[in-house]
């Protein structure tokens, strides 16, 4: 009986484990201020659940590993920022009972300059590929690994094995908007209005596709676009949601402030599906793709 239990409260914990790291969302916040002549930006990286700033890319709830982080100028040159340092630091113990940290979330500044380019700019972050594979091992104890299970030894079997990324970006406007250009990401969100000047009441509109080809909701898979905000929705846990459909999806904004679209979309792999490379490394593989915009009243 013991036994028994130990197994199940391992499992229990490793699936909170892969659970949390898959339920956060990464995202860019991008703040522009011309204040002071010629202006600049700032941005920031995101994780978590709520807006602009939940916790730090490395957390007891969830850690995510940043592999790409570029500035997009309209005309689609990317320029490669610096990667945040994701480590946990030590805590110290403030006057009055509070465990403080330090952390890199990203923080970056782009200055306009009499040279910088008119129409849309992105900032755009992913993950690195994150494996989460629970497996029974010969003694019959579950155990719980960041990896592959072609990369896992002493394995009797497999409960799962899933493979995750996440993809986010933000936009900033110098001048007029311009439609902005693919961020090469493989769930990609893409508006297809301008969100430079967002008020409440604005219908916005997006295109959704996943390696290219429009999302859809069919007998292949219910694909929904959610959009959230601190404003409306974010503390009382509940989002709007828009299906999408032949790759096209909508809202039309409630409040003002800042929002985040999101989608997640899982597929399973086959031997005979898009997927069938990653036989022998996982079942599942899961894409999450964020946008944030924001609305004035």
């Amino acid at each position: 009986m013991k036994k028994q239990l130990a197994i199940i409260a391992t499992a229990a914990a490793t699936l909170l484990i892969s659970a949390n790291a898959m339920a956060h969302s990464l995202w860019v916040n991008l703040d522009s201020s011309f204040t002071h002549p010629p202006g600049h930006a700032l941005s920031s990286i995101g994780w978590g659940h709520t807006m602009p700033l939940d916790d730090f890319l490395t957390s007891d709830w969830g850690n995510v590993e940043i592999g790409r982080y570029v500035l997009i100028s309209p005309d689609a040159k990317e320029t490669e920022l610096p990667l945040p340092v994701i480590k946990k630091e030590k805590a110290t113990r403030s006057n009055g009972g509070m465990d403080l940290e330090g952390g890199d979330l990203g923080l970056r500044k782009f200055t306009l300059t009499d040279k910088t380019e008119k129409g849309t700019w992105q900032v755009v972050t992913d993950s690195k590929i994150t494996y989460f594979s629970q497996y029974v091992d010969k003694k019959g104890k579950v155990n719980m690994a960041t990896k592959p299970m072609d990369r896992i030894r002493g394995a009797a079997s497999f409960n799962f094995s899933a493979r995750y990324k996440a993809e986010a970006k933000s936009y900033m406007t110098v001048g007029q908007w311009s439609q902005p250009g693919k961020a090469g990401h493989e769930l990609e969100i893409t508006p297809t209005c301008d969100l430079s000047n967002v008020r409440v009441g604005d219908l916005v509109t997006f295109e959704v596709t996943l390696k290219g080809k429009k999302l859809n909701c069919d007998m292949d898979g219910m694909n929904i676009l959610n959009a959230s905000s601190n404003a409306f929705g974010g503390p009382d846990h509940f989002c709007l949601a828009s299906n999408i459909m032949d790759g096209k999806a909508q809202f039309r904004i409630p409040a003002a402030g800042a929002w985040r679209i999101s989608t997640m979309v899982r597929k399973e792999v086959t031997a005979d599906n898009e997927l069938k490379d990653l036989q022998g490394k996982c079942t599942t593989v899961y894409y999450s793709s964020t946008l944030t915009l924001k609305a004035k009243p």
